[in-house]
């Protein structure tokens, strides 16, 4: 199964029960089409870059898994259709993970090309 992120703005003047509701409806839904969630972080009220819906702030949620792709239309089919969802985007971590050693070893050094200028005669 892939391994999906997949980022919540919510409406900032929610309720932290009605956010804690939501958080854990994102939840069932991946696990109900077979998923397993590794990972759930809630950053809080954040600055959004522009408006979006008339509002300057919004609640983020991350939220990782591993699931069927079934599971990925699903969540986002659903947070589509909620009210209290601004924005959300969803990705897939296909980068392998880092090993001690690959992180140990030097970057090879970039070859640097020496320019020859030309004269016209």
């Amino acid at each position: 199964m892939p391994n999906y992120e997949t980022l919540c703005v919510l409406h900032p003047e929610l309720a932290e029960a009605r956010v804690k509701e939501i958080n854990a409806w994102m939840q069932k839904i991946v696990e109900e089409a077979k998923g397993v969630v590794s990972q759930v972080e809630e950053w809080g009220v954040r600055e959004l870059a522009f408006r979006v819906r008339k509002q300057n702030r919004g609640y983020y949620i991350r939220l990782e898994y591993d699931a069927p792709a079934s599971a990925l239309k699903e969540l986002e089919r659903n947070l589509r259709l909620s009210e209290d969802v601004l924005r959300f985007l969803s990705v897939v971590q296909t980068a392998p993970p880092i090993t001690l050693q690959a992180a140990q070893e030097p970057a090879p050094a970039p070859s640097v090309m020496s320019e020859t200028s030309t004269e016209e005669q």
